[in-house]
């Protein structure tokens, strides 16, 4: 019998010698279970590896993975003889490692199940009014992070994307923020309806997160010849039939609503407009899940990389501080560590000149602000304001003019495209505008 299986045995390790001598080196990486993007249980090992595999055969390099619990992958990735951890995002990357070129890119989305009955179009109202699930070992991108973070008190951590799958589906969670594909992937195991996406942020490249020494720094280089390509590909635009625009929601948002819609009407695109907490509507629209803003200050606008100020200006505005009658009232209000002001954080950023001692109530609702005032739960605010209104609240406070700013429409960089078309028609309609909002409020 031996004589018999002895043949065999040296026939399959002969393969394997033929199979490995067309190989001159083997590349070693940690990764996780992510199906379909990485998994040890899927013929390729997931896409994402097959797509590194393949790509790596090309130059005669074998990739060996092995596959660890996510925090363990990127742990193990800093002995000696990996190359690194993969798929990650860019976010992930470690001190002690560097970034590859973009392998591939992935989504990443807010997703339900398919039968929740729920209005998805208010983004505001999704994620402040029901529990969303993230995965907790998983650093996300910046701009899904400050989402994120924004939303704490909604948030629920999961340990993998099939706890997740699996929270969703028994309905212990309203809504989940991973990528479509891996969802898709445990549904379709399951024999379960695909699960829906309510809202869609930018793609996201995944690289690898390469050990950044001696030992690497030819590999490094290899990398960037066989996929710096792809990072120079230009996405083709398809342009929308809809927008969802947030705005502020303060008393004279009115003319600036109705001015935007018939800007968008007239490049034949129709908008639908939901209020938002001033810092969290700048949040939904960097991160891609809104595609403008109404009406900003442009002034606070240059850290959020993904967000266009649209030219020509739709006015000025003021930012005034606004105290209770009975109390004094001057700039000197702002530098005295007993007083409260309320604020929203994006007013504060825009006078970080003032050097402000005051403490500061961040309150992101403006609608909310003169409210608290005139119940005399606050003494001292800081509030944006038209020339037209300073009249107005002088009638219930006292009003210091701190700084005049510049206000734009702006939209997320996914709309580049639209910007020169919409700049003329807001320099068409822009004189009918500054009419309306000179007129004297009478209300």
């Amino acid at each position: 019998m031996l004589t018999r299986i002895f043949p065999l045995i040296v026939l399959v390790f002969s393969s394997f010698a033929a199979a490995d001598s067309s190989y001159q080196e083997t590349w070693k990486i940690t990764s996780l279970e992510a199906p379909p993007y990485a998994s040890s249980t899927m013929a390729n090992g997931g896409d994402a590896i097959a797509l590194l595999r393949d790509t790596l055969a090309k130059k005669s390099i074998n990739l060996e993975v092995e596959y660890l619990p996510w925090q363990n992958a990127i742990k193990k990735a800093q002995l000696t003889g990996y190359l690194g951890y993969y798929p990650a995002w860019p976010s992930e990357i470690m001190p002690g490692f560097v970034a590859s070129p973009t392998i591939l890119n992935s989504q990443l989305a807010v997703i339900t199940t398919q039968s929740n009955p729920q209005d998805f179009e208010n983004i505001e109202q999704l994620f402040s009014e029901n529990k969303v699930g993230v995965v907790e070992p998983y650093i996300y991108p910046d701009v899904v992070e400050k989402v994120i973070q924004s939303y704490a008190g909604s948030i629920v951590q999961t340990a993998n994307d099939e706890e997740l799958f699996h929270l969703m589906q028994t309905k212990q969670i309203n809504f989940a923020i991973t990528a479509p594909k891996v969802l898709n992937y445990f549904a379709e195991q399951q024999n379960l309806p695909e699960p829906k996406i309510v809202s869609q942020f930018t793609d996201f490249p995944l690289v690898i997160g390469i050990r950044n020494d001696a030992e690497n720094k030819a590999k490094i280089a290899l990398l960037n010849d066989l996929f710096a390509a792809k990072q120079s590909l230009v996405q083709n635009y398809s342009r929308p039939n809809k927008l969802l625009l947030t705005y502020i929601d303060i008393p004279r948002i009115a003319p600036f609503k109705a001015f935007i819609e018939q800007v968008y009407n007239d490049l034949n695109i129709k908008t639908q407009m939901q209020a938002t907490p001033s810092r969290r509507g700048v949040l939904l629209l960097n991160a891609g899940i809104v595609d403008g803003d109404i009406v900003r200050s442009k002034s606070n606008l240059k850290k959020f990389e993904n967000v266009i100020v649209v030219e020509p200006s739709l006015g000025i505005i003021n930012l005034v501080l606004l105290c209770r009658k009975s109390l004094p009232c001057d700039r000197d209000n702002l530098y005295d560590p007993r007083n409260r002001v309320m604020s929203s954080i994006g007013d504060v950023e825009i006078l970080n000149e003032f050097d402000i001692k005051a403490e500061i109530m961040h309150n992101e609702d403006l609608s909310h602000t003169l409210t608290m005032l005139k119940k005399g739960r606050v003494d001292y605010a800081l509030y944006p304001a038209l020339n037209n209104d300073i009249n107005t609240y002088k009638k219930d406070f006292s009003v210091v003019v701190l700084r005049q700013m510049a206000v734009n429409t702006i939209i997320h960089k996914k709309h580049a495209p639209l910007v020169d078309e919409l700049s003329n028609a807001i320099r068409a309609r822009l004189p009918e505008l500054t009419q309306q909002i000179n007129q004297h409020d009478t209300d």
